[in-house]
């Protein structure tokens, strides 16, 4: 196994289209145009459940099917098939899917110095969707995701992965950012960055899989309809594959882990088009709800809500009008940076400390859905004491505690890199207003004269309250509160980018979706973006990597009470 990245080499060749999906950067790529308005009127076409195919081209038997070769189905049949089951993954793309950078686990043994008290995780999580949250899942997570990252390591560290841990967070007793995100990479790591060696934890773990564990994945093989008995107890699963139909008969369990629905422009328009419709952006490619749909088929029930991911961060350029598609932005890291947002009337409207769906939520509810977000030549020296976390991080941490690269490209983060890599792209293509002065900004923002009036008085504003070091209007803490006085001046038009759906099917701690009546479907289990009990209403991003973490761990608890083992 040889993993090799290189800044050059990351976004390019067969690997792009998942490495695309995974960091938020599809939507940089020509995407397909919307479905015309008479289809998306249509009834819920996706809510019905397929016929059973007339003729099987191909049977095989296994103890357990995967379905979905990612973040939860690798884990899951890794999982399984070290305890000895014959195990088939099906993956309806050409390859495994691409990891994400960092991966959420809790008080685990490797980090015996950072414990994290988990009932005050719990009702912070709670509190992010106003108590719409499965509090026992997300104990299970927090009390088991140690033991996942462990045997993580235990498993890939044969092969040379490494796993470096996140600690660092702001001095401020009012910012949570609770010690709990590893990110993996591979032969190597460099804590002051780059680490183009990072992201590699999945194929090394389809390695072990393939090579050590003798198991099975069969790509181009989508998954369409599941398979149940009188009882009601799954059984299989149809698939297409190159030879045909494919019936899987699993004695011991199907497991999905499908990554949600945010391809599928039907299911985001009817289950939450108020978290994604402002967006301009989609990184979904492959994520249509296959899984979703076969558990809802075979009697499972939705969870209440209807929630994405959307990160802070779609640029747009001038004239942009949001259509529904979620396309026609570009991807801009430093929109996820406190710097001052203001509406198109020029007016400040939020505490810009917020977390990227949040910030998005706000700024999607002012006049044309978008923000515009303001600052000035000290930009540097803003993004250093503003100390933000996860994978908006533009400042390196102190050395050894954070990723400290772009996550995405690998490079290491310096001022050269941000102006390289992000600014001037943006300033040669119009999006990213400069200006000597206040004035002519506010001019190539559009603004009218008198919003162009208010827009200089926000400023004012706002730079009395950076002065006087206290939010009174908003209430944004002191060290994320800089003034815009410096020249030159700079703004963009900041929406939504859209990464995966995060709404899915009600499971026990187990993973096993539940119909509704509250009994389990036996012999189905669901993980990852497919689960719901997390996040119905939004993605509570201070807790960095807990969505790859909580996929992960789920998915080997799956595997598990499959087979019967402790």
């Amino acid at each position: 196994m040889s993993i090799d990245v290189s800044r050059r080499g990351f976004l390019t060749g067969a690997a792009a289209a998942g490495a695309l999906a995974a960091f938020g950067l599809a939507g940089c790529a020509p995407q397909a145009a919307p479905e015309n308005a008479e289809k998306k009127q249509q009834s819920s076409s996706w809510r019905d459940k397929p016929e059973m195919p007339a003729n099987i081209d191909e049977t095989v038997d296994v103890d357990v099917v995967v379905i979905g070769a990612g973040n939860g189905g690798l884990v899951a049949a890794t999982t399984a098939a070290q305890n000895g089951a014959k195990v088939l993954v099906l993956e309806k793309a050409g390859e495994i899917a691409a990891a994400r950078e960092a991966i959420g686990a809790l008080n685990s043994n490797l980090e015996p110095d950072h414990k994290e008290d988990v009932p005050t995780l719990i009702n912070h999580a709670a509190q992010t969707q106003s108590g719409d949250v499965n509090m026992v899942l997300y104990r299970t997570w927090a009390e088991k995701s140690g033991e996942m990252i462990e045997w993580m390591k235990e498993t890939l560290e044969p092969r040379g992965m490494l796993f470096p841990f996140e600690w660092h967070a702001p001095d401020d007793p009012h910012a949570y950012y609770p010690a709990m995100c590893y990110n993996p990479c591979i032969g190597e790591y460099n804590p002051d960055g780059p680490n183009y060696n990072s992201y590699a934890h999945l194929e090394v773990m389809k390695d072990v899989l393939l090579e050590d564990l003798g198991a099975e994945i069969r790509y181009m093989t989508p998954a369409k309809m599941l398979l149940q008995n009188e009882s009601g107890r799954v059984t299989g699963v149809i698939a297409e594959g190159d030879a045909g139909v494919l019936q899987v008969n699993a004695s011991k369990g199907v497991i999905i882990s499908t990554g949600g629905y945010g391809a599928n422009i039907e299911m985001l328009d009817e289950l939450c088009p108020g978290n994604s419709m402002w967006c301009a952006l989609n990184s979904s490619v492959s994520e249509e709800g296959d899984g979703i749909k076969m558990a809802l088929w075979a009697g499972a029930e939705l969870e209440n809500g209807g929630s994405c991911m959307v990160w802070n961060r779609a640029i747009l350029p001038d004239g942009y009008e949001f259509d529904g598609s979620r396309t026609g932005g570009d991807i801009f890291l430093p929109g996820s940076q406190p710097f001052l947002h203001v509406n198109v009337e020029g007016e400040r409207f939020m505490n810009e400390d917020q977390c990227y769906p949040m910030s998005y939520a706000l700024g999607s509810a002012q006049p044309q859905h978008f923000s515009w977000i303001v600052w000035d030549g000290n930009y540097w020296d803003d993004i250093a004491q503003f100390d933000t976390c996860g994978c908006s991080r533009l400042y390196p941490a102190p050395s050894g505690t954070a990723f400290n690269a772009d996550v995405y490209d690998c490079e290491a983060l310096t001022k050269e890199h941000l102006d390289s890599f992000w600014l001037e792209p943006q300033l040669e293509s119009g999006a990213l207003k400069k200006a000597d002065t206040l004035e002519e900004l506010a001019d190539m923002m559009e603004f009218d004269a008198d919003q162009k009036a208010t827009f200089l008085t926000t400023i004012e504003r706002y730079n009395e309250l950076a002065e006087n070091g206290e939010d009174v209007d908003f209430g944004k803490p002191a060290y994320r509160l800089t003034d815009v006085a410096e020249p030159p001046f700079y703004a963009a038009r900041i929406a939504g980018a859209l990464l995966v759906t995060t709404h899915g099917v009600n499971t026990d701690a187990n993973s096993q979706p539940l119909r509704n009546d509250g009994t389990v479907i036996e012999g189905l289990y669901v993980c990852g973006n497919d689960q719901g009990g997390f996040y119905p209403h939004n993605y509570p991003s201070n807790f960095t990597g807990i969505n790859a973490g909580r996929t992960a761990t789920f998915a080997r608890i799956a595997a598990k009470h499959a087979l019967g083992v402790a």
